[in-house]
């Protein structure tokens, strides 16, 4: 994908709470899902979590439009987050986002990159099927990325998730 109307750029610690905003902007559109819709008024983002990773800021035509944070984990690039602003979806900028992971995970090294998501809505695990994720076997999840996954289990319905990776190097068919 080659948007020239979107620009990724390091993060500024000043606009965390942009990015926090955005985040609860973005939450709106599981209000649209019965069963979803109290992660519409879910809490941020720890500020401390863009610190830990790596985060680059998507801007639309000049004005802030989505976010990702990526971590090493294991032996892959973990995505933390990636946010879109509401009114945003659909222009590309979530594909752009992870698109830049994906080339981050290959020149650092790591075997892919990873995530944890909500198994049902189209923009959760069916978006990133369409850009070449699959559920991740078992038996490939990583020490780190079970503590992960077992820290939602206290406060997700764990069938409503799953862990998903593309390895590096993985072309879409």
């Amino acid at each position: 994908m080659n948007d020239t109307r979107t620009l990724l750029r390091s993060y500024d610690q000043a606009e965390i709470e942009d990015l926090r905003r955005l985040e609860r902007a973005a939450h709106r559109r599981y209000l649209s899902l019965k069963e979803y819709e109290k992660f519409a008024a879910a809490p941020a983002i720890n500020p401390e979590r863009f610190r830990t990773g790596t985060t680059k800021v998507a801007e639309f035509d000049g004005h802030r439009a989505g976010y990702i944070i990526v971590q090493p984990l294991d032996d892959m690039l973990y995505i933390a987050s990636l946010m879109v602003d509401d009114g945003m979806s659909g222009k590309g900028i979530g594909q752009r986002l992870l698109e830049w992971a994906e080339a981050y995970a290959s020149a650092s090294g790591a075997s892919g990159t990873c995530l944890a998501t909500f198994r049902v809505p189209r923009w959760n695990a069916p978006w990133y099927r369409k850009l070449g994720y699959t559920e991740m076997p078992a038996a490939r999840i990583g020490p780190n990325l079970q503590v992960i996954l077992d820290r939602h289990a206290t406060f997700l319905d764990m069938k409503t998730r799953v862990a998903m990776w593309k390895p590096t190097g993985a072309k879409l068919e």
